[in-house]
C-alpha cells in the first residue's frame, strides 16, 4: 500500500517535467479479456504468435488459442497433469510449450486437430523444474528454466547445460541468448556454453525484468527494482530517463519493443510505454482500463497491437492507432463539447464542465483529479464559447447560460429560460450575440469593454433553436428536428423577427428529424440521411444537392459537418467519423481510416469535433473524449488472414472433420456418405485492430457467386448432392482491406444407387438392354414380318376356305342335290324292292296254292298218269321256288338299298350258310317270321330254330336281341 501511495505522488511530481514533450492526451484504446471469455485460469506467462496470425497463450490451465474472435483451450495431455504451463513459442508448424518438468510441443493431425509429443520423454530428459522461456536460434529450440538450458535440435537431441547457481530470466536480443544468473550476473550463451558479460556482474542479486536492443550496439536493461540500464559500447550503466524514477517504483517484470518505443510490462502501475529516448508517451494501469496492474508479459502482434498476459486476464492494447481516449476511468461522463483559453481546457459533459490546464492535459501520468469541476455548473452541459476578443468563457448550459469566472460560474440568464444551445455573432454587429435555446433564441448584449450580459427574448420565434447559421444575404437560418427549417429576417436592433419563412422543399425527404446545419465555404448546408443540401442560388426558397455528396457513396451520407479554420471539412457518419482534408489545390481528401476506434462511441444527434490544431482533435463520446492525431504514422493497411475454423456434420455434430490452427494446406480431402450431406463451417478472420470483420464465401459446385459481405462468422449448407467442393472464405476489415481466400475441400459421395459400381452396372445393363431392344425389334419386326405372314396365310386361308366354304356349299348343294335324287333312287329301290318282295311273296303264295291244288288234284286223278303230271309240275314249281335267280335279284336290291350289308355280315361271320345270310337279311327287313317262312319256303317253325341257330353264330348272349345286332351292323 504504501508503493502505491508513493508511486502516485511520484507521478504527479514529475507530470511538469514530462509535459515538455507531450505525445498523447488519452490512453490508446484497450480491449481487456477475463477468464470467462477466454476459458482459462487467471494467470497467463507468455504469448506467442503463428505464421498464420493466430495467439498463443501460455496459462495456468494449458495453451489458449485465438483467432481474433474465438477462444480455445487446447486439450492438456497426460504429461502436463496439473501444472501450469509457463511457456509458449510457435515455430512453423509446431506449438512449442514449456510446463513444470515437461517441455514438447503440439502439432496438427490430418484434421486440423493437435496432437502432442513430450520431447522430455522422447529423450529422456530429467526433471529440471519450470521451464519459463523458449527461444529459437540457429537451427534449435532452446529451453530455459531456473536449473538448466536444453537445447534441442529437431529430430536429432536434447542436450541440457546446467546452470552456475539459478537462471531466473533469459532474453533473445540481436540473435543472442542472454540470461541473468543470481550470482554471475548478465551471462550469454555461445557455442554450447555459457559466459559471463563484461560488466554484468552488477546485475548479480538482482532481477532483469527485459532486455532491449535500441541498435546493434546499444540495449536498455530493465531491472525490477533499480530501473533501467542502458548497455553501450562503454558498457553498463545506469539510463537517467525521466521513465526511469517511475519504473523503478513500478517494478519491471517484462519488457518488449513497439516499433521504436519501449514497453514494460510491471507489478505495480501496468503497462509503460516510453520512446527510445526514454520519455513516457503512455501509461495503462488498472484504473485507466488495463484492470490488473501486474503484467506478466508483453507481446507485439504483426498488426502492431500490444498484448498483456495479466496477472488476471489478458488486454490488448490497440497502439498502433492515431486515436486515444480520455475515458471512463477519469469519471467525466459523457462528452458534449470542448474548447481551450489560454492554457486551460473547458470540457463540457453531461455531469457538469470541467477544466484542466495543458501541461496536465497532455501528461502522460495525469489522474482524475486533474480535472476540476467549475462550481456551479453541475448538469447538462451544451456548449462552450469562447469570445476571442474579450476572452470570456460562456457556456450553454441547461439552465440556462453561465459565464465562467475563475474555478466558478455564474448563470446570467433568468429563471424563465432554459436550455441553450448554440452561440451566434450577428454579422456587423459586435456588441450582441444571439444564443439558441430551447424556447428560441435569446440576445445578449454588451457595452463597450463590458461582458456579455442577458439583454432579452427575441420577440416573434418561439420554436427550439439548437442550430442556427448566417447567409451571405444577412438571414439566420434555423434547424426545427420535427418541423423544418426557417429562415428568419430581423428589425434593425434584432430584438424582434419581421419575417419567418418555412422551407421544405426537399425532394424525397418526409422528415426532419435528424436534421443538422452548417456554413461551408461560406453556404448553407443541410445535412441529414436524406443527403447533402444547399441553397438553390437561383431560388433562394428551395433547396438541391450538395457537391460534397460526391464524396458519400451508396447513400451513406453524413448527418453532420463542421468546417475548421483550417478548410477541413468534419463529418459525421452511419455513427462514424472522418475528415475532408483540404489540399493546397483546393480539393479535399478524404480521410476515415484512422478514426475507425471511434466508431459507435458517439451519442446520435449530438457529435461534436474540437479542432485544437493541424494535427490534434477531439471528440465527444459516450464515456467521456477520445482524440484523434494527424500525425501519428500508421499503417492502415496491414495484411491479415482468414481460416477456416471448423467444417462439422450436422448429421454428427460432435466430430470435427476440418480445423485449421497451424497447417497451411489441408492435408486430407473428407468424404461423405450421401446421407450426410448437410455441414456447417465455422470461419474467423486474424485482424485484432479496430472495428468489424466481415466475411464473404462462396461453396463451388454449388454457388455461382460470391455471398454478401456480412459479420457472421459460420455457414450451414444442407442437403447438398454428391459432388465435389470447394468451400471459399474471404474477409475485409474496416479499413478495407481483404485478406487472402481461405480454401476447404470436401466430396459428397453419391447413393449406393448412383456410386461408381452402380454406374458400372447400370451400364452393362444399359448394354444389355440396349442389346435385348436390338434383338427385341429385330424379333418384334420379325414377328411382325411373321404376323404379316401369318395374316396374309390366315387372309389366303381365310379366303381359300371361304372358297372351300362356297365350293363346300356348291359341293353340298352338289351332295344334297345327289341325295336327293339317291334318296329318289333309293326310294324307288326300294319300291322295286318292296315290288320284287311282294312279287316273290305273290309268287310263291300263288305257287304254293298250285301246288296245294295240284296235290288235291293228285288225289282225284288216276294215280299213274296224275301222278307224273303233277310230279312234273311239282318240280317245275319247286324249281321256280328255289330259282337263285330271284334271290340275286333280291339280293341285288337289299345290296343296293342296305350298303353292301350282306359282304360285312359275312366278313364279320365268314361261317354263316347262304341260307343264314340270307335268315340275316330278312331280319334287317325287319319280317316277320311268317313272312321269312314263306320267302324260304319252310315252316315258322323252322324259322325260329333257324334264328336260333344263327344266334348261336353269331355269340349273342342269352340277353342280347337278334335283330338289334343285325341292324349295328
Amino acid at each position: 500500500m504504501k508503493n502505491r501511495i508513493s508511486l502516485f505522488f511520484l507521478l504527479i511530481s514529475i507530470s511538469s517535467l514530462l509535459a515538455a514533450n507531450p505525445v498523447e492526451y488519452g490512453i490508446s484504446e484497450i480491449e481487456y479479456f477475463n477468464r470467462r471469455q477466454y476459458g482459462g485460469a487467471t494467470q497467463s506467462w507468455k504469448i506467442s504468435q503463428a505464421d498464420n496470425g493466430l495467439l498463443y497463450f501460455a496459462n495456468n490451465d494449458g495453451i489458449i488459442e485465438y483467432d481474433g474472435s474465438q477462444w480455445r483451450l487446447l486439450e492438456r495431455p497426460e504429461n502436463l497433469n496439473n501444472n501450469p504451463v509457463r511457456s509458449v513459442f510457435v515455430l512453423e508448424d509446431k506449438i512449442f510449450l514449456g510446463a513444470t518438468d515437461e517441455f514438447g510441443y503440439y502439432s496438427n493431425d490430418s484434421v486440423g486437430g493437435f496432437q502432442y509429443s513430450s520431447l522430455t520423454d522422447t529423450y529422456n530428459v530429467d526433471k529440471l523444474g519450470d521451464f519459463w522461456n523458449i527461444f529459437h536460434l540457429n537451427n534449435q529450440v532452446i529451453f530455459q528454466s531456473h536449473n538448466a538450458l536444453c537445447l534441442y535440435t529437431p529430430g536429432e537431441s536434447v542436450e541440457v547445460i546446467m546452470a552456475e547457481s539459478r537462471i531466473s530470466e533469459a532474453f533473445l536480443v540481436n540473435d543472442a541468448i542472454l540470461l541473468h544468473d543470481d550470482k554471475e550476473g548478465l551471462m550469454e550463451l555461445r557455442n554450447g556454453a555459457l559466459y559471463k558479460v563484461p560488466g554484468g556482474e552488477i546485475f548479480a542479486g538482482k532481477i532483469i525484468g527485459g532486455i532491449m536492443a535500441l541498435s546493434r550496439d546499444e540495449a536498455v536493461i530493465g531491472t525490477m527494482d533499480d530501473g533501467l540500464y542502458l548497455w553501450g559500447v562503454n558498457g553498463i550503466g545506469k539510463w537517467n530517463v525521466p521513465a526511469d524514477d517511475i519504473l523503478k517504483q513500478s517494478n519491471i517484470f517484462c519488457a518488449g519493443k513497439v516499433g521504436d518505443d519501449l514497453a514494460f510490462g510491471t507489478i505495480q502501475a501496468g503497462v509503460v510505454i516510453t520512446d527510445n529516448q526514454g520519455d513516457v508517451k503512455m501509461i495503462a494501469g488498472k484504473d485507466k482500463g488495463l484492470n490488473n496492474n501486474t503484467v506478466l508479459d508483453l507481446f507485439v502482434d504483426r498488426q502492431k497491437n500490444i498484448w498483456a498476459a495479466l496477472d488476471n486476464g489478458i488486454a490488448r492494447i490497440n497502439y498502433n492507432s492515431a486515436v486515444s481516449f480520455i475515458e471512463g476511468y477519469f469519471d467525466l461522463g459523457t462528452g458534449y463539447c470542448m474548447d481551450k483559453k489560454g492554457d486551460r481546457f473547458f470540457l463540457g459533459t453531461n455531469q457538469a464542465l470541467y477544466t484542466i490546464k495543458e501541461n496536465q492535459f497532455s501528461s502522460p501520468v495525469k489522474s482524475r483529479d486533474d480535472f476540476h469541476r467549475v462550481k456551479g455548473t453541475n448538469g447538462q452541459v451544451w456548449s462552450v464559447y469562447t469570445d476571442v476578443e474579450t476572452g470570456e468563457v460562456l457556456v450553454g448550459h441547461n439552465l440556462g447560460i453561465f459565464r465562467v469566472e475563475g474555478e466558478s460560474a455564474r448563470l446570467i440568464t433568468p429563471g424563465s429560460v432554459n436550455g441553450a444551445w448554440i452561440f451566434r455573432k450577428i454579422p456587423g454587429r459586435k456588441d450582441l450575440l444571439m444564443v439558441g435555446y430551447y424556447g428560441g433564441i435569446i440576445l445578449l448584449k454588451r457595452e463597450d469593454g463590458g461582458n456579455w450580459e442577458f439583454h432579452q427574448r427575441i420577440d416573434g420565434f418561439p420554436e427550439s433553436s439548437r442550430f442556427m447559421e448566417w447567409d451571405d444575404t444577412g438571414n439566420l437560418w434555423v434547424v426545427h428536428g420535427l418541423k423544418g427549417f426557417y429562415r428568419l429576417q430581423f428589425n434593425d436592433s434584432y430584438t424582434r423577427v419581421t419575417e419567418v419563412k418555412t422551407i421544405t422543399d426537399f425532394t424525397g425527404v418526409d422528415d426532419y428529424e435528424g436534421f443538422s446545419m452548417s456554413v461551408i465555404d461560406g453556404r448553407i448546408v443541410m445535412a441529414s440521411s436524406h443527403g447533402l443540401y444547399t441553397m438553390d442560388p437561383d431560388n433562394k426558397d428551395t433547396f438541391v444537392r450538395d457537391e460534397l455528396e460526391k464524396f458519400f457513396y451508396g447513400r451513406n451520407y453524413p448527418v453532420r459537418l463542421q468546417q475548421d479554420r483550417y478548410g477541413n471539412i468534419w463529418f459525421f457518419v452511419n455513427s462514424g467519423v472522418g475528415v475532408l482534408r483540404y489540399q493546397e489545390d483546393g480539393t479535399y481528401r478524404k480521410i476515415d481510416n484512422p478514426m475507425v476506434p471511434l466508431n459507435h462511441k458517439f451519442v446520435n444527434g449530438f457529435e461534436s469535433v474540437y479542432v485544437l490544431n493541424e494535427e490534434v482533435a477531439f471528440f465527444g463520446i459516450e464515456d467521456g473524449f477520445g482524440q484523434y492525431s494527424a500525425n501519428n504514422d500508421v499503417n492502415y493497411y496491414q495484411p491479415f488472414e482468414v481460416h477456416i475454423r471448423g467444417f462439422k456434420s450436422l448429421t454428427n455434430p460432435d466430430q470435427l472433420f476440418y480445423s485449421n490452427s497451424l497447417s497451411p494446406k489441408q492435408k486430407k480431402i473428407p468424404f461423405f456418405p450421401y446421407q450426410n450431406n448437410a455441414f456447417e463451417v465455422f470461419f474467423s478472420a486474424t485482424w485484432f485492430g479496430s472495428g468489424d470483420v466481415e466475411y464473404s464465401t462462396i461453396l463451388e459446385g454449388f454457388e455461382t457467386g460470391w455471398s454478401p459481405w456480412g459479420t457472421m462468422r459460420n455457414r450451414q449448407f444442407t442437403r447438398l448432392p454428391e459432388g465435389d467442393y470447394t468451400f471459399k472464405v474471404r474477409a475485409r476489415n474496416v479499413h478495407g482491406v481483404q485478406s487472402k481466400e481461405a480454401v476447404f475441400h470436401f466430396s459428397i459421395q453419391p447413393p449406393w444407387y448412383r456410386n461408381t459400381i452402380a454406374k458400372i452396372i447400370y451400364v452393362v445393363l444399359a448394354i444389355i438392354l440396349a442389346f435385348l431392344i436390338f434383338w427385341s425389334t429385330g424379333r418384334i419386326a420379325e414377328k411382325s414380318k411373321e404376323r404379316e405372314k401369318i395374316r396374309q396365310q390366315e387372309k389366303y386361308k381365310e379366303k381359300e376356305a371361304e372358297l372351300r366354304r362356297e365350293a363346300l356349299e356348291k359341293e353340298k348343294e352338289m351332295i344334297r342335290l345327289r341325295n336327293e335324287k339317291l334318296r329318289n333312287d333309293m326310294k324307288h329301290k326300294e319300291k322295286e324292292l318292296a315290288s320284287s318282295t311282294m312279287h316273290i311273296l305273290h309268287k310263291n303264295d300263288f305257287l304254293i296254292k298250285i301246288k296245294d291244288e295240284l296235290q288235291n288234284a293228285r288225289k282225284t286223278d288216276s294215280q299213274s298218269i296224275l301222278d307224273k303230271k303233277i310230279n312234273s309240275v311239282i318240280r317245275q314249281i319247286d324249281k321256280d321256288i328255289d330259282n337263285d335267280a330271284h334271290w340275286e335279284i333280291f339280293e341285288k336290291h337289299l345290296e343296293q338299298v342296305h350298303e353292301d350289308f350282306l359282304n360285312r355280315l359275312n366278313s364279320l361271320h365268314d361261317d354263316l350258310s347262304a341260307r343264314e345270310m340270307r335268315l340275316a337279311a330278312y331280319l334287317r327287313m325287319n319280317m316277320t317270321s311268317k313272312e321269312i317262312a314263306s320267302l324260304m319256303n319252310i315252316t315258322p317253325r323252322a324259322v325260329e330254330n333257324n334264328r336260333y341257330k344263327l344266334r348261336k353264330k353269331l355269340g349273342l348272349e342269352q340277353g342280347d336281341n337278334l335283330v338289334d345286332y343285325i341292324l349295328k351292323i
